[in-house]
C-alpha cells in the first residue's frame, strides 16, 4: 500500500465519525459504522445547566438522525468521566433517559470509569429503563462489539 492510499483510507476513515458537538467536557459524534450518537465524557460537567445541555444535545442527534438507520444505538464513553451532582442524576433518570426511549433508541452501551462511586452513580441513573437494553463494559472494543453483534440481528 502506498501513502497515499493509506491517508485515503485514513481520511475515509475519519469521514465515518461525524463530530456533532464538542467542549472541554463533552464530545458527541455520529458513528456511521456501527450505527450509534457515541457521547464521550471528560472529567465533570461546569454546572447542571452544562450537563442538561450536554444531554439535549446528545437527543437532538439522535432525533434528528434514527430515521436516517433501521436501528441507531447509543455508545457513552465513561472512561474518564467524573461524578455529577444527585439533580443531574435525576434529570437523567426523569428526563434524558425517557426521551432516549421515545426517540426509539433500544440499546445503550456504556464503557465504565474505574472509579467505584462513579460506576455506582451510571447505574443507578439507567437503571430504571423501561425499554432499552443498557449493558455496562470495561472497554471501547466491547461495547462497540456488542452494538454491531445487535445491529445484525
Amino acid at each position: 500500500m502506498s501513502f497515499v492510499e493509506s491517508t485515503e483510507a485514513l481520511s475515509s476513515l475519519q469521514n465515518m465519525i461525524k463530530p456533532f458537538y464538542k467542549d472541554e467536557y463533552a464530545t458527541i459524534e455520529l458513528d456511521d459504522s456501527i450505527p450509534c450518537v457515541k457521547l464521550t465524557l471528560n472529567g465533570v460537567p461546569r454546572y447542571s445547566e452544562h450537563y442538561n445541555f450536554v444531554q439535549s444535545k446528545r437527543i437532538e442527534l439522535v432525533n434528528r438522525e434514527i430515521g436516517n438507520y433501521q436501528r441507531l444505538h447509543l455508545l457513552t464513553d465513561s472512561r474518564t468521566a467524573g461524578p455529577v451532582l444527585d439533580e443531574d442524576v435525576e434529570h437523567f433518570k426523569t428526563h434524558v433517559l425517557p426521551a432516549m426511549e421515545q426517540a426509539g433508541v433500544r440499546y445503550l452501551a456504556i464503557v465504565m470509569p474505574s472509579s467505584k462511586f462513579t460506576q455506582l452513580t451510571i447505574k443507578e441513573m439507567t437503571q430504571h429503563a423501561q425499554v432499552m437494553t443498557i449493558r455496562y463494559f470495561e472497554s471501547m472494543r466491547e461495547a462497540r462489539l456488542w452494538l454491531r453483534k445487535i445491529g445484525d440481528q
